[in-house]
């Protein structure tokens, strides 16, 4: 099994190699991982504990990765795939699962001075997690490569952050999950999820707009937040709160089944 002394050496080696899908990746992501293979052609962690597991990947040729995969059974999940490889995983079994993108607000103050006529937010707290995650499986697959959050990753995103939600009566019906980062000066927007029997009611609306308030009085001048290039009505509500791609980079998730 991995320990935290063994992952933190690994994770550093791994900045070296040519591609890579551990650069946003820590302790707690795969601490349930077992070492593939470690040395200077390939490192490869596998964390079984996950559905699809999960597969980590440092290499600097790419073609020793998928000699590998070859021999590796059951499903199997990839994320920060090379486009240029997309085929010969194709070739193995993978099939896209969703294709990230990263919208940017640069001046979330002047944003936040049209957002008018706001509820004060309200946020979840510790003993409601098995209720919030309730509500994101419901929205499992809704958008690509959305499986909803445990009760445990819920818990574990209050340690440092915070989750707006909305209510009916005392019925947890929307949460957008929120961090401030980069010293202060940004707002993640993670995720947001609105219960299917309340959408279409401009509840991912609201929060979108609680979010950003929340990140101004925090004293972020920027927001940050990820999308599946596929999901066009979340992408146009993120637009129409000034939150736009940049370039053409985007990050590849691929899945065996």
């Amino acid at each position: 099994m991995l320990n935290e002394y063994l992952f933190n050496e690994i994770h550093e080696r791994s900045k070296k190699y040519k591609y890579t899908s551990m650069n946003y990746i820590d302790f707690d992501d795969c601490k349930n991982a077992t070492i593939i293979c470690n040395d200077d052609k390939l490192i490869l962690l596998h964390d079984k504990t996950k559905s699809p597991s999960m597969l980590y990947f440092a290499v600097n040729t790419f073609n020793d990765l998928l000699k590998i995969l070859v021999d590796i059974p059951g499903k199997l999940r990839l994320h920060f795939v090379p486009k240029e490889y997309a085929l010969s995983l194709s070739k193995l079994g993978f099939s896209e699962w969703g294709e990230y993108v990263d919208f940017w607000n640069d001046n979330l103050a002047t944003m936040a001075i049209h957002i008018t006529n706001i509820d004060n937010c309200n946020y979840l707290v510790e003993h409601e997690c098995e209720y919030v995650a309730a509500l994101s499986q419901k929205c499992k697959l809704q958008s690509r490569g959305f499986e909803g959050e445990t009760a445990e990753w819920f818990a574990n995103w209050l340690r440092e952050n915070k989750v707006i939600v909305l209510r009916a009566h005392t019925v947890i019906v929307g949460f957008c999950c929120v961090s401030i980062y980069n010293e202060g000066t940004t707002l993640w927007i993670r995720e947001i999820a609105v219960d299917p029997e309340h959408q279409g009611m401009g509840l991912g609306k609201k929060l979108m707009e609680q979010a950003i308030r929340y990140g101004v009085e925090c004293g972020a001048t920027k927001g940050f937040l990820a999308a599946d290039i596929l999901n066009k009505n979340a992408i146009g509500l993120y637009n129409k709160y000034n939150y736009f791609a940049k370039g053409s980079d985007s990050e590849l998730q691929m899945i065996k089944e």
